[in-house]
């Protein structure tokens, strides 16, 4: 049914039409601020909540709670969180993070930290319901545009109180909180499922470049054994050189800038700066590695870059690329910059490091078998963003 004068849905369950009503959320709820307690306090004793278990979670329970905190009956009595009880992020870095919240589904009770502020259940509603409710762009915004603060941003008992929502009756709550609890499941396995490829190929990783399993040639027989060099005996490794700030554009004309982790996601680069001032340039398909903290992040350039001083480029093949990430994985480089005040490695590092190097054909097979690996763990990673856009989707038509 969709009708956008009255309040009600864009989306909705047919056998549902009347209108859903405003109510603030302290009409649902009593707020409190969460234990402070003393560093000895803190490792044992009853679990409480805290920042983590509200980002990380599609609802908490008892047992997937992080921290644990002891203190006496009466704070425990006075600061119970319940099945239904809502939890939200009191204090945060960045404005858009200020007011997360979520919901405790358990009936062992917990406790919460003094960076979260509970909403005692006080009136009929489902959890999953005003979960979801809560954490659509309408209700999100709100939040994040009432908090305060300069250094953090920051919400407080009175805000969350006056937060106006447009509500519905219990029976179409239940109905809208079991179809996302559904979609978060869905989700959920998911990530279990890719979570477990990148586990399997960590392992294969392990046996393959330690040679502990190894390919054989077309024929069946064995393969070479591989041959011990330094990278820059193989590879042509290149150093980045920052260009001066005042070149810095947002003009995409010129050549992105990569200078570190943070110009890379998921193996590509990822444009952020552009600059007038070529210094370094790699070409598309050469290796990038991060020689500046974090150390030994690996990526593929896909177009012509700049490379900054936090970055080296390896002109090379999908073998080394897959070493490096080994190393990286093996932690080699942090323990090369270890004493370093600011960890790092140098040009020198990078091209005298110990590679072992197979023949040419063995190189192609593993590379082929790394790939293929790459290219299942980027389907499940798209079709979990699939599925989360589709939930952002629902949460926009869902709800008033």
């Amino acid at each position: 049914m969709t009708d956008l004068k009255r309040n009600v849905p864009e989306l909705r369950f047919p056998e549902f039409e009347s209108e859903w009503e405003e109510k603030k959320l302290g009409e649902l709820c009593t707020f409190s601020n969460g234990i402070n307690a003393k560093k000895e306090q803190y490792g044992h004793g009853r679990k409480f909540i805290n920042v983590l278990d509200i980002l990380n979670k599609n609802y908490i329970t008892y047992n997937e709670i992080i921290g644990k905190v002891a203190v006496s009956k009466e704070v425990e009595h006075r600061n119970k969180v319940e099945y239904g009880d809502l939890l939200f992020l009191r204090s945060s870095e960045t404005r858009e993070e200020v007011g997360t919240s979520n919901v405790y589904l358990d009936n062992t009770f917990a406790l919460y930290g003094g960076f979260v502020i509970r909403g005692k259940k006080v009136a009929n509603y489902d959890p999953m319901f005003i979960k979801n409710l809560l954490n659509t762009s309408k209700i999100r915004n709100m939040i994040s545009a009432s908090s305060g603060g300069s250094t953090r941003y920051n919400v407080n008992q009175e805000i969350l109180k006056k937060l106006k929502l447009k509500f519905t009756g219990i029976n179409e709550q239940q109905k809208i909180g079991e179809f996302f609890s559904k979609l978060d499941r869905q989700i959920e396995l998911e990530e279990e499922k890719l979570a477990l490829l990148v586990e399997q190929k960590k392992g294969y990783m392990q046996k393959i470049f330690s040679q502990e399993l190894r390919f054989k040639d077309d024929n069946g027989e064995e393969y070479p054994e591989w041959e011990e060099h330094k990278l820059g005996e193989v590879y042509k490794v290149t150093m980045g050189q920052s260009p001066k700030s005042i070149n810095y554009t947002d003009d995409h004309s010129y050549p992105v800038l990569v200078q570190g982790n943070a110009d890379l996601y998921k193996g590509n680069i990822y444009p952020r700066i552009y600059t007038k001032e070529t210094t370094k340039l790699v070409k598309d398909g050469d290796i990038l590695l991060t020689v500046r903290a974090p150390v030994g992040e690996v990526g593929i350039a896909q177009f012509e870059a700049c490379i900054g001083r936090g970055v080296c480029s390896i002109e090379g093949d999908k073998f080394i690329y897959y070493h490096l990430e080994y190393f990286n994985l093996q932690s080699k480089w942090q323990k090369l910059s270890q004493g370093s005040t600011f960890e790092s490695i140098s040009g020198s590092e990078v091209r005298n490091v110990e590679v072992s190097i197979p023949s040419a054909s063995e190189r192609e097979k593993i590379s082929r078998y790394f790939t293929k690996i790459d290219q299942l763990i980027k389907r499940h990673s798209q079709k979990i963003d699939l599925l989360k856009q589709r939930k952002k989707g629902f949460l926009q038509k869902m709800f008033v």
